[in-house]
């Protein structure tokens, strides 16, 4: 049921992610990347009576992320003032990726993702800690699946005297292990989710529920396209009418 708005205080949620829930779209024809007119929350504000700000950045790693939410919790504590009512954490798509030019020019070398899992997974629970220190109720998204393949292609065709077969050769020639990566940091976030006790939105199976799942993902394979989008909005909106024991995820 649709909030009173004339009797009912607004609930303040603000977005911490990385270019996904930004609403960042790579163009077919140039290949530029952009953002949409209306990001994936907006659909959220007009149904229910809640102020969404959206903080993520593109390329943002969880460590970037936490360095950006600190220093407001730090500015919100000296001014005595509430930030925010909930907050919504979204990282591991940029956590999970490597050098790739490194990779390829040294397939047989060991090399480690821009944020190691132990120390994405710690990092967030920090996260979470701080919020509930202020008093921000944690929500915590799943990471919408890639498409290997095409990130594979992306990456040999963006980065300049990368080699196919190197890279192949460093994943044990299977692309699908980019892929199998990134489910991990995904895996972690639902993990820590359970274990904290956080409110939880499950963007992954809104994706992979659907058979042509690929066909929500821009040429990159990585950033959902315009359709992709709208099933996160959905999802947002579904979540909102989803009832936890004893919670609400979102006022509604």
């Amino acid at each position: 049921m649709e909030m009173n708005r004339t009797t009912q205080p607004s609930t303040t949620i603000h977005v911490y992610g990385d270019s996904i829930l930004k609403g960042i779209v790579m163009d077919r024809e140039s290949g530029q990347y952009t953002p949409m007119r209306e990001d994936d929350f907006a659909p959220l504000c007009r149904k229910y009576d809640v102020d969404v700000v959206n903080k993520s950045k593109f390329g943002y790693t969880i460590s970037r992320g936490w360095a950006f939410l600190s220093r407001a919790l730090q500015s919100a504590k000296t001014k005595n003032a509430p930030l925010c009512d909930m907050m919504i954490l979204e990282y591991g798509g940029n956590d999970c990726n490597f050098d790739w030019k490194a990779v390829s020019d040294v397939p047989a070398g060991d090399h480690l993702p821009m944020t190691t899992l132990e120390t994405f997974s710690d990092t967030l629970k920090t996260m979470i800690a701080s919020l509930r220190e202020m008093r921000i109720t944690p929500v915590l998204v799943s990471l919408p699946p890639i498409h290997a393949q095409r990130y594979l292609d992306h990456i040999v065709a963006t980065t300049p005297g990368a080699d196919r077969e190197h890279i192949l050769s460093w994943l044990g020639g299977d692309a699908q292990m980019i892929y199998r990566f990134q489910e991990l940091y995904s895996s972690a976030v639902t993990k820590i989710a359970y274990e904290c006790g956080c409110l939880y939105v499950d963007l992954r199976s809104a994706f992979l529920d659907k058979h042509n799942y690929p066909s929500l993902l821009c040429a990159d394979g990585i950033h959902p396209n315009e359709d992709g989008h709208r099933l996160i909005a959905d999802a947002f909106l579904a979540a909102a009418g989803k009832r936890e024991p004893g919670r609400v995820l979102f006022t509604a």
